[in-house]
């Protein structure tokens, strides 16, 4: 089977899931194209994903910096990550999880999630950058990537358990809409060391200096049961990927490698929570 036709036969299963987002319509699935019941249509490319969004993707994500990314992340730099948030998920319940991946990039922490997971699960990823979906579309089968804008995703309110957000922006207050009542979101933030060798090279010292008190008490503002789990360890980078380490973060963008890295700092936040049902009086 074509990856076209594999794509449309995955959303067809799980149309239920997917909404217009234009007018907010349910979808159907004809052919290789999805149409709302207002008629607004979008068809499937042939490389097995489907495109929602009608503006130009950022210039700066291009197919290069995916593929350095999927060669890194193959290789074992993530692993620890994708373990631990799979045994998270695990430990949530035991029924088949709907999960939605916002900002997926290349797909491969979506991919290496769900291959871990002890439990079945349906697995969709979203990102604004069309050569992040083509990547993923290219390498990872199974799974259903979509090119959308956060502000207007082209999902049914309500329907998942687990949204994943690692390393990448975020929108609440769409977060929340999408999420199930019992729903999760497991959100990943880098700590003060994250990429510290790549930071010591490229900025100040003062710019070296990261908190992300910020981002985790804007957080706490929309959610509730929170877990935060610190993660830290070091990676020894493979030769072969030196250069794909040092190409795949916005961090080096216009900047030259001073001296190779042989071991990179991987120090993050994993938090879990769940949305608040009632606002406080």
């Amino acid at each position: 089977m074509k990856k076209i036709e594999q794509a449309a036969q995955l959303i067809d299963q799980n149309k239920s899931l997917f909404c217009c987002p234009i007018c907010k319509g349910k979808m159907r699935v004809e052919k290789t194209s999805v149409i709302c019941n207002s008629y607004h249509q979008f068809d499937l490319a042939k490389k097995g994903y489907i495109n929602f969004y009608s503006k130009s993707s950022p210039k700066d994500y291009d197919k290069k910096l995916f593929e350095a990314r999927y060669r890194v992340i193959q290789r074992g730099m993530y692993d620890k990550l994708h373990q631990k948030i799979a045994e998270l998920i695990d430990a949530i319940d035991h029924r088949t999880a709907n999960i939605l991946d916002l900002g997926c990039g290349e797909g491969s922490h979506l991919q290496k999630i769900t291959q871990q997971l002890n439990r079945s699960s349906i697995g969709m990823g979203m990102d604004i950058a069309k050569d992040g979906i083509l990547t993923a579309a290219k390498y990872h089968q199974g799974l259903t990537w979509t090119v959308a804008d956060l502000v207007q995703s082209p999902y049914q309110s309500g329907q998942f358990d687990i949204l994943l957000n690692i390393l990448s922006p975020a929108n609440y207050q769409e977060f929340k809409r999408l999420m199930h009542t019992t729903g999760h979101v497991l959100k990943v933030i880098p700590r003060s060391a994250y990429l510290q060798e790549i930071r010591e090279q490229v900025m100040e010292e003062e710019q070296q200096v990261y908190t992300n008190a910020d981002v985790l008490e804007h957080f706490k503002q929309h959610f509730e049961n929170l877990e935060i789990h610190t993660l830290q360890y070091q990676w020894r980078v493979p030769a072969d990927v030196l250069d794909d380490l040092w190409y795949m973060t916005p961090l080096t963008w216009g900047k030259e490698m001073e001296q190779p890295i042989e071991r990179i700092t991987i120090d993050l936040d994993i938090i879990i929570a769940q949305k608040k049902l009632h606002k406080a009086v």
